[in-house]
C-alpha cells in the first residue's frame, strides 16, 4: 500500500467508527426509559429457579427487575430469599450483588465467605456458587453480559474455574 493512501484510509476508518458510535447513541437514547417524574412501586413477586439447584430446605424466592438497558446487556433489580436453605446459583451474566438484609454464606471458586448487609460481591458469568441462607436475605443486583472477548479471555486464562 502506498503512503499516499494511508491517510485517507485512516480518515475513512475514523469517520466510519464515529458514524457507528452516533447510530448506537441515537438508538440507545430512543430506547431508554424516560426520566422519572415520580416514584414507582415495584413490589417483589414470585421468582422461580430450577428445582435441581436447591440442595436443602424449601426456599421462597422473590424478585423484581427495576431496570433493563435498551441493549439488554445490563439488568438491575431486587431479589429476596426466605430460608433456611442452601442452593446452587448458576451465573449466566456477571453479577454484582449488594446485600440489603439478612446474611449469606457463600462457597465460590474454591473459597468461602460471608455477605452481610452493606457488603458487595461480584460473580462471573459461567460460574456457580452455593448460597447458604440461614433465615432471610435481600439483595440489590446488577447483571452485565460481558463482551465475548472477555468471556474468551476468562476461559483461556482459567479465571472463571
Amino acid at each position: 500500500m502506498r503512503k499516499s493512501y494511508l491517510l485517507p484510509a485512516l480518515g475513512g476508518a475514523v469517520v466510519a467508527l464515529a458514524a457507528v458510535g452516533v447510530i448506537d447513541a441515537v438508538r440507545y437514547h430512543h430506547a431508554a426509559p424516560a426520566p422519572s417524574a415520580q416514584a414507582q412501586s415495584r413490589p417483589l413477586g414470585e421468582f422461580q429457579v430450577d428445582p435441581s439447584w436447591v440442595r436443602s430446605g424449601q426456599p421462597v424466592f422473590k424478585g423484581v427487575e427495576t431496570l433493563r438497558s435498551p441493549d439488554g446487556r445490563v439488568v438491575s433489580g431486587l431479589w429476596a430469599c426466605d430460608g433456611p436453605t442452601s442452593f446452587e446459583w448458576q451465573f449466566s451474566h456477571d453479577e454484582t450483588v449488594h446485600l440489603l438484609e439478612g446474611h449469606v454464606d457463600v462457597e465460590y471458586m474454591g473459597r468461602r465467605f460471608s455477605i452481610h448487609p452493606g457488603d458487595t460481591a461480584t460473580f462471573h458469568a459461567g460460574t456457580r456458587a452455593v448460597w447458604h441462607v440461614p433465615q432471610h436475605a435481600k439483595k440489590a443486583y446488577t447483571l452485565h453480559q460481558p463482551h465475548w472477548l472477555v468471556r474468551a479471555w476468562r476461559k483461556l486464562t482459567g479465571l472463571h474455574q
